[in-house]
């Protein structure tokens, strides 16, 4: 027969003298000493990269842009793949300016422009989006040969619009200014990579400036705004070439994306090169 049915306080009861006998904290002279508990877990240490305690895929980056050799073997690369595709924009540019046959064609065959583009932005997407890509040899090469060949023929096509000294006069302040911005960058102890904010800002810039431009193309094509979008170009490439350089920097690429390095630069130049002519314009 239950017991609980049997008599009403049995449970009460019981679990009182369970309480009361059982679980009540011993004294140090009672049958059952005191139980020791484990000792604390020690402080977590910290795990910022000033430390030098960091993930095991921060601390393989960080070694290996670290070594000198591995570093000036990445900006080598950099470099050498950003000379090729300005030297061959430069001779597509000197084609479609300087060759008459050519010349007509470009200005009576518009449709290659609105080709140029699509095929331009693609890539660019698949270059900047998918890291597999941009990461996977021959396959990333291959993107940013066809990125310098698009944006090339967009530039050969305004070139042939435009007269030949203008072109001329807008490559030679670009190759001084690229080169005078490359030299501060490097030996700046400025860190630009740290105005991760000033570079959002600057983007947000030129993309409202950039969706004004179909409404007010006056506006924008202004000295005064075209102006402030060189200086924001030149920002750029001196955010861009500390980012490849490395040192004691906030922000420094790993030593794989060289062909987003150089995708960079390149672009950096190209639009620094674009606004040097429309300041050179309101000159002529």
């Amino acid at each position: 027969m239950d017991l609980a049915k049997k008599e009403p306080g049995f449970l009460d009861r019981a679990a009182f003298f369970v309480l009361t006998h059982f679980l009540k904290s011993p004294k140090n002279n009672d049958r059952y000493p005191p139980i020791p508990l484990p000792a604390p877990p020690p402080p977590a240490q910290d795990a910022s990269p000033e430390s030098g305690i960091i993930t095991h895929d921060l601390i393989v980056k960080s070694i290996l842009f670290d070594d000198q050799s591995i570093r000036k073997a990445f900006v080598r690369k950099v470099f050498g793949i950003l000379v090729i595709q300005l030297l061959f924009t430069l001779v597509v540019m000197g084609i479609c300016t300087y060759n008459q046959s050519t010349r007509e064609f470009m200005q009576d065959n518009f449709f290659i422009f609105y080709v140029a583009v699509i095929v331009h932005v693609i890539v660019m997407v698949m270059l900047v989006c998918v890291e597999r890509i941009r990461r996977r040899h021959p396959a990333n090469l291959i993107c940013l040969a066809i990125f310098t060949v698009t944006m090339s023929v967009l530039l050969g096509m305004i070139a042939s619009s435009l007269d030949s000294n203008l072109i001329v006069s807008a490559v030679a302040i670009t190759t001084v200014l690229v080169a005078a911005l490359c030299i501060y960058a490097v030996q700046t102890k400025y860190d630009y990579t740290a105005m991760g904010g000033l570079m959002v800002t600057f983007v947000m810039i030129i993309f409202i400036l950039a969706v004004c431009s179909f409404w007010l193309p006056d506006f924008v094509d202004s000295l005064p705004i075209s102006c402030l979008c060189a200086a924001i170009g030149s920002f750029f490439l001196i955010h861009d070439m500390q980012s490849i350089v490395g040192g004691n920097r906030a922000e420094q690429l790993d030593p794989e994306e060289y062909v987003f390095a150089a995708l960079t630069l390149y672009t950096d130049v190209i639009r620094i090169f674009l606004y040097i002519i429309k300041i050179l314009q309101k000159f002529n």
